[in-house]
């Protein structure tokens, strides 16, 4: 089971999921979101319906800055021929005009889960732009890079891989009836015998 989780944008998730079910491989719809302070947090979607009003609601807060290919390299939306369907003109991973308590909010308004990412790294982490995890904010789990300590959530540790070699180079074992959404919820609350069974780094 991954998530396909781009900067600030579904937009190839649900190609992901077809391309995914072909090949026998459980897709989850996600996104890493880059809220006001810089911090990024992934935000996992339950399904198809919650994945497009997230998607207007992420379009609602996007600042518009600018995008330089050259730079940067293309932002396209394909289709499964690699046929170039869109373009997008903005720098999507820009932080959106909504704060990390925003973007919480919207995410468990669309009944995700919503998961800090990478909050061990120098930059981008609830650590690093803040300096704390606030104590009112509603967190489903934890991704981390290296090891930790003890934590008061649940802790996972994904790939967050930006090339197709890095897929895999971490990942979370869990205890599931099946790969799916609902199953990852239980596993991230220990219910009904569903957990996390190891994090490999």
């Amino acid at each position: 089971m991954i998530a396909v989780s781009d900067h600030n944008t579904t937009l190839h998730c649900e190609l992901a999921v077809t391309l995914g079910c072909e090949a026998g491989i459980t897709v989850l719809r996600a996104a890493e979101v880059t809220s006001s302070e810089e911090v990024h947090s992934l935000v996992i979607l339950p399904d198809r319906e919650a994945m497009i009003s997230f998607q207007r609601w992420l379009e609602k807060h996007y600042t518009f800055a600018p995008h330089d290919p050259k730079i940067f390299g293309d932002q396209v939306v394909i289709d499964r021929n690699e046929n170039i369907i869109t373009e997008i003109t903005h720098y999507l991973p820009a932080a959106l005009n909504a704060t990390l308590d925003e973007v919480e909010a919207a995410a468990h308004h669309h009944r995700a889960l919503f998961i800090p990412a990478h909050i061990d790294r120098p930059s981008f982490s609830i650590n690093s732009q803040l300096g704390f995890i606030p104590e009112d904010l509603y967190i489903d789990a934890i991704e981390v890079v290296g090891a930790t300590c003890d934590l008061l959530y649940p802790v996972i540790r994904n790939s967050d891989a930006h090339i197709p070699e890095h897929i895999g180079r971490r990942y979370t074992s869990y205890m599931l009836d099946h790969p799916s959404f609902k199953e990852l919820a239980m596993a991230l609350r220990s219910e009904a015998g569903r957990h996390i069974i190891t994090s490999e780094r």
